[in-house]
């Protein structure tokens, strides 16, 4: 019985195939935009995912504030009260392998008119003994590069200034003064981006020791530590939190985790795709509405093929469930589409720019939940109709 109604349904779809494709517009419009802001949101969440993993999977980060209830505190991106002899106190506590200070500068690199948008560094040699960086040319900063100008330039940078030519041994000029290049970053991955201009293939490194005798009064914005891989992490931040209150305000400091460092990013892009596919939802509740509206229409033009079928011997549940697959399938058949499109975009939007969207089964699940859904709430007033019809009324209405 059910094969016979759907056998039904198709047919009575595909001789208006006109109508049947405007009804269903609707739906594919609202599903193509629901699959590729979902889409689009985990690959961003992927991407943010990957440059904050890229810092070290062992590696705790001290900042100049406290994130709590997920706001963040003002001084992260302004004063800081930490300093080097912090850095040095925390290599001592036990299941510390070793720190480096991080202050960022203010200010450009150029070379001649060339200009690069790069995050500036000034760091310690032992960054890159911390951090397993790998290098197109030259290497990291050295024990005896601390009281030099020289720099370290990121990927990105590198492709900028020097797009057609090696850098190291050239010098760039970085707030007026000259630096000689030592080393080049690589990976050609983190080029290709979203975040690439905010991620760690896009940072220039200079000497930590030799900023602070030209700038004195430079200040210390970030701590990074090098914990060994058997430390409890929990344990080893209250150390290190406590090592710290006993020179500032439990306000001015806080030990981050890469957990911690992706929450609150993870939280606000949640918060953000749902929103937007709420927003988007209701194109689909509209197209709902307008798919009622047609098969009520249908009803109506189609009385004499009801009166017809019932005084033949159907059911009106033949005829309830004729009309609610009928609905169904246009839904459904809407959502396939509207996933292949979705399809395209992505691959589409993967090859020509930097964004990475990420279609999942479960996406695609919600897409045909959603869709078989409305075709079951927006097919229901139409087929109860049909059924409730007189076929003796149909005719004569016909």
């Amino acid at each position: 019985m059910f094969v016979r109604n759907l056998v039904s349904a198709w047919r009575s779809l595909s001789e208006h195939w006109q109508r049947a494709v405007l009804s269903g517009a609707g739906i594919m419009i609202g599903c193509v935009a629901i699959i590729l802001l979902i889409s689009i949101a985990l690959g961003v969440r992927e991407d943010v995912t990957s440059q904050v993993q890229d810092i070290g999977i062992n590696i705790l980060v001290v900042i100049p504030g406290r994130i709590e209830d997920g706001t963040f505190n003002p001084n992260l991106g302004g004063g800081s009260a930490l300093e080097e002899i912090d850095s040095d106190r925390l290599s001592k506590v036990s299941g510390v392998v070793q720190t480096a200070p991080w202050s960022f500068i203010g200010g450009g690199i150029r070379l001649g008119a060339k200009t690069a948008s790069s995050i500036l560094v000034a760091t310690t040699p032992a960054w890159f003994e911390m951090h397993p960086l790998k290098f197109s040319e030259g290497n990291g900063l050295g024990s005896s590069d601390e009281l030099k100008d020289v720099c370290v330039l990121g990927s990105v940078a590198k492709k900028a200034l020097f797009p057609a030519s090696s850098a190291v041994g050239h010098s760039v000029t970085i707030n007026g003064r000259p630096y000689r290049v030592v080393g080049v970053t690589e990976d050609h991955k983190s080029e290709q981006s979203l975040f690439s201009m905010g991620s760690m293939q896009n940072v220039v490194y200079i000497p930590y020791h030799r900023l602070k005798q030209v700038e004195p009064t430079m200040q210390t914005d970030r701590i990074m530590v090098l914990t060994r891989p058997d430390a409890e992490p929990k344990r080893l931040i209250r150390r290190l939190e406590g090592v710290l209150g006993q020179r500032h305000d439990r306000q001015q400091f806080q030990v981050l985790t890469q957990e911690d460092l992706l929450g609150l990013v993870f939280k606000i892009t949640g918060i953000l795709t749902w929103l937007l596919t709420g927003l988007t939802s209701i194109a689909l509740v509209v197209a709902g509405v307008g798919i009622m509206a047609v098969m009520l229409m249908s009803v109506n033009e189609r009385s004499k093929e009801i009166g017809v079928r019932k005084t033949v011997g159907a059911r009106k549940s033949d005829v309830f469930w004729q009309f609610l697959i009928e609905a169904i399938i246009l839904c459904v058949a809407a959502a396939t589409v509207g996933l292949l499109f979705s399809t395209a975009v992505c691959a589409a939007l993967k090859a020509y720019t930097p964004i990475r969207p990420h279609i999942t089964t479960g996406t695609v699940a919600l897409s045909f939940g959603v869709s078989t859904g409305l075709g079951a709430f927006f097919g229901l007033l139409p087929a109860l109709h049909a059924a409730g019809k007189d076929p003796v009324q149909a005719l004569r209405n016909e």
